[in-house]
């Protein structure tokens, strides 16, 4: 099995996503690069009720904080496909099945972080997701709008 395969596995993607590439870097940790199947507009066109096409990519990669792959960190890169519907013919960006609720955290990350942060402070949960340099984690929790209210 390759990484890209045991990646893929782990992640869920199913038959619409794969794993193109992954890296590992002592510094920065792991970084996948996931892009769209053949596939993806069968499952678009079934979920909107209507044939949708596939359009094209947008321009620039967007990067996503997942969880930590032994205690290394862990991103994944998408550049995302657009789709276009036949009804009506608006093209719109495909929402991958990892993104979270604050765009730039995978949904396993912010699951993660919010059940931390139910017990532990703001700074406290940042050094436990990034040890290196927790004041980033820190802005990023804090941005993304993952605060727990009591």
């Amino acid at each position: 099995m390759t990484p890209e395969q045991l990646f893929h596995d782990l992640l869920g993607l199913g038959q619409q996503w794969r794993v193109a590439r992954c890296e590992y870097a002592f510094d920065d940790g792991v970084s996948l690069w996931i892009e769209e199947t053949e596939r993806l507009c069968k499952g678009e066109s079934v979920a909107a009720g209507q044939l949708v096409t596939r359009y094209d990519r947008v321009s620039e990669e967007m990067v996503w904080r997942h969880l930590n792959v032994f205690e290394l960190r862990c991103e994944i890169h998408c550049r995302l496909p657009r789709g276009q519907r036949s009804s009506d013919g608006k093209v719109y960006s495909v929402t991958p099945p990892w993104e979270g609720l604050a765009k730039h955290f995978t949904q396993a990350f912010e699951a993660l972080a919010l059940l931390l942060l139910r017990e532990m402070p703001v700074a406290a949960v940042a050094n436990a997701a990034c040890p290196r340099r927790p004041s980033l984690a820190q802005g990023g929790l804090e941005r993304g709008g993952l605060r727990w209210v009591r």
